[in-house]
Parts: structure tokens; C-alpha cells; sequence
């Protein structure tokens, strides 16, 4: 006896189409599109996604501490219909996450960026544009709209740090996100034995051994050059030159350890949303950026990408509040994989959750699909666990460990 496939199912009260449901029984969980992604793009490109630096200590040690963390359900009571809509600075979002900035987004998947943007916009979450994304501040705009941030790295020339605010103001990102936590840059130790270009942390050249690792792809290879290949939009307009290895020592140079507290007062002045520090972990630096002007503080270790040593955000997170107050937002990335991650990092004193691989892998696994799948996932993850807990609320999340 032969089935046909359903071609539109009805689950808890929300539609979906056949091959959507075949994707998700497919691919129920990021994790398991790690292994795909892995598949589809080049072996140098995932080192470079994938990896941390040294020994990935910190990296996995951001995954120990989330695993360790337990939620205790409470029961009997009733029916729960969770909503997860979120404040944060003003505006109302439909989750209490986003999509944290990952650097050279369309290397890793051509058109990354617009299709995570396009994802946020359509499920009322913010994505945070890379400076160094391949994809520039106004194609992501028509993309993400109003859930678009901007994530600059400063650049040592103030007349190019001074540009990108007003393309940013003119394109109508109302948030920018400075990360602090790349005074220079990290070894990346699996990338060199993945034999990918490391730009200003050494050779930059495209090898016979990443040519080859290419070709392997083809698809992933077609793609990127029908692209432009490995492209810095946001930094081209500032180069001299626009060769791949000139623009790399140029962006190089420009962004590695520009920043400084004054240089932070200036960025202050010169932007008139909101504004938040990244990749801060010590309370008192915390502190000193709110008397700054600071909205909000991200508290990460870079994905256990800098610093090996690096402690897990979250075992920092009540430092930085007691330091900062109740009032200041604080958002954590670094490890979270999941809606289980999301909740356990709101419960753990995050006011607001941003995820980068887990994305990405979505995308690299599944192209232009992979933004909504992600999303999906993820909003459905979030509601199944509050409502196992019997929580109503984002609020309700909040207070659950505290």
C-alpha cells in the first residue's frame, strides 16, 4: 500500500508543510546538522567555524558548564502556553534570543547573513552583522530590517569607524554591539592544521591544499565564487587596494587592539542609539562601561575563540550584576546550542541569549533553508521546556534558579 506525503500537517495548533515536517524529523536538533555542515563546506572553512584556540579548553568548558546546569520542574499547574516575548532596550522581540555576529558569515555559506537576517526578521529576533561579514551594512538591511544590529570591531582609523556609524544610522540599525575581546589575534591552532588562510595571524595565500579542500565542494565552491568569493563589503570601500591579500593585511591592521576606554568614549559620542560592550567578563569592567553610557553588556569569551584560559561567561554573570545592578541588561553567548541552552542561560541571570555556530552550522548544512529551520527549532525548543517547567513567561524563566 503506497501513502502519499501530507502535504500540510497541523501540530499544537500551528501549520506546517510536508517538507518542512521531513526536515525536522530529519534534522530535530542543531547538533545534529554539525556533521552535514561538516560535509557540505571545505574542511579549512569548518575549522574556522568550528574551532576555539590552544586546546579548546575554554570552548568546551562553556559547553561543561551549560550541561551541568539543572532545571527543576514544578507541576500541577494546568495547561501552560508559553510566550516568549522579550523586552530589551525599548523593544518588544517575539524570543529571548538572536543571532550573535560571526566574521566572514558568506565564507563559511555564500549569502549567510541575508538569510539568517531574513530569519530574524521573519520570527521578530535580532541579527548582529559582523564588520568583518561578507555581506555589507545595507544589502543585510534589506534583509533583517528592524531586527538588524550592527557589531563593530573599531577601527584604528577613526574616519573609517566614524563611516561605518553613519552607513549603519542611515540604514536604520538603531543598536550597535563593540566587541572588546580581541586585543590581538588568536593562534587558532585547529585552522592551521586545517590548512586554512589565516590573514593577519600569518599566511593569507590561497594554497594548492585549500584549492584542492575546494574543489571538493563543488557546490559550496560554485556558490562562493558566483559570490565574489571571500568578500569584506563592509571594509572595501576603506581599502586602497582591493586585492584578497592586501584587504586582509589592511582590515588586519585596522581592527586588531584599536581599542582602548578612550577610544570607547569617542565611539559613545559619535553613536546615538543604543549601545552595547562585548566580551567583557570582569565586573569592573562592566561597571566602568555603564558610567560610560554603556546599554547593555554582552557577557562572552568569544566562543572560547581568544583566550584558552577564558572563563565560562555564565560563572561570571553574577560578578558583572552585582557590579552593574539590576537595571543593565545582560546578554550572554559563548556554547548555547540549544532552546534547553537558552532557558538554562536565562535562569542562570542572562537577560537576553545570542547564538552564532549553532546558525551557522544551519546554514551550512542546509543553505538557504537553514536560517527558518534554526529559528524553528529553536522557538520550539524554548516552548517545550517552559512549558515542562510549568512557566508561562520569559520573566517566569528568569526567576526559576534565582
Amino acid at each position: 500500500m503506497r501513502f502519499r506525503q501530507a502535504k500540510n500537517i497541523t501540530l499544537g495548533g500551528r501549520r506546517f508543510r510536508g517538507n518542512h515536517m521531513s526536515l525536522m524529523n530529519k534534522y530535530p536538533r542543531l547538533t545534529d546538522l554539525e556533521a552535514p555542515a561538516a560535509r557540505r563546506i571545505p574542511k579549512f572553512v569548518f575549522a574556522y567555524l568550528d574551532s576555539g584556540t590552544g586546546q579548546d579548553q575554554a570552548k568546551d568548558h562553556n559547553r561543561a558548564y551549560l550541561d551541568g546546569i539543572e532545571l527543576t520542574p514544578q507541576f500541577m499547574r494546568g495547561r501552560v502556553n508559553p510566550d516568549l516575548t522579550t523586552k530589551l532596550f525599548g523593544h518588544s522581540y517575539n524570543a529571548p534570543f538572536g543571532v550573535a555576529p560571526i566574521g566572514l558569515s558568506s565564507l563559511i555559506w555564500p549569502g549567510a547573513e541575508s538569510i539568517l537576517g531574513a530569519a530574524a526578521k521573519a520570527h521578530g529576533f535580532p541579527y548582529i552583522l559582523s564588520t568583518v561579514a561578507g555581506e555589507s551594512l545595507e544589502m543585510v538591511a534589506k534583509a533583517a530590517g528592524e531586527m538588524a544590529w550592527f557589531q563593530l570591531y573599531a577601527p584604528k582609523d577613526r574616519e573609517v569607524m566614524t563611516d561605518l556609524l553613519r552607513r549603519a544610522k542611515e540604514n536604520g540599525y538603531e543598536t550597535i554591539v563593540v566587541t572588546a575581546d580581541v586585543p590581538a589575534p588568536s593562534r587558532r591552532e585547529s585552522m592551521r592544521i586545517a590548512g586554512a588562510p589565516l590573514g593577519s595571524r600569518g599566511n593569507s595565500s590561497f594554497t594548492p591544499r585549500v584549492i584542492w579542500q575546494s574543489m571538493l565542494r563543488p557546490q559550496w565552491a560554485v556558490r562562493t565564487l558566483l559570490n565574489g568569493g571571500a568578500r569584506f563589503r563592509n571594509m572595501e570601500p576603506y581599502a586602497k587596494q582591493a586585492s584578497a591579500d592586501n584587504l586582509t593585511k589592511f582590515i588586519g591592521e585596522q581592527l586588531n587592539g584599536s581599542l582602548d576606554w578612550n577610544y570607547l568614549a569617542e565611539i559613545r559620542k559619535s553613536w546615538h542609539g543604543k549601545m552595547l560592550l562585548k566580551g567583557i567578563l570582569h565586573g569592573q569592567d562592566a561597571a566602568r562601561a555603564v558610567k560610560m553610557g554603556i546599554d547593555g553588556i554582552v557577557v562572552s569569551n568569544h566562543g572560547g575563540r581568544q583566550l584558552d584560559a577564558a572563563p565560562s561567561p555564565l560563572t561570571r554573570i553574577g560578578s558583572i550584576r552585582a557590579a552593574v545592578g539590576a537595571d543593565v541588561p545582560l546578554i550572554v553567548d559563548s556554547g548555547i546550542r540549544s532552546g534547553l541552552d537558552v532557558v538554562r542561560a536565562l535562569s542562570a541571570g542572562a537577560d537576553f541569549v545570542l547564538l552564532g555556530r549553532a546558525f551557522m552550522y544551519a546554514v551550512a548544512a542546509l543553505g538557504n533553508k537553514g536560517g527558518e529551520h534554526a529559528a524553528t527549532i529553536l522557538l520550539e525548543e524554548v516552548r517545550d521546556v517552559m512549558a515542562q517547567l510549568g512557566l508561562k513567561t520569559i520573566e517566569d524563566v528568569k526567576q526559576l534558579n534565582r
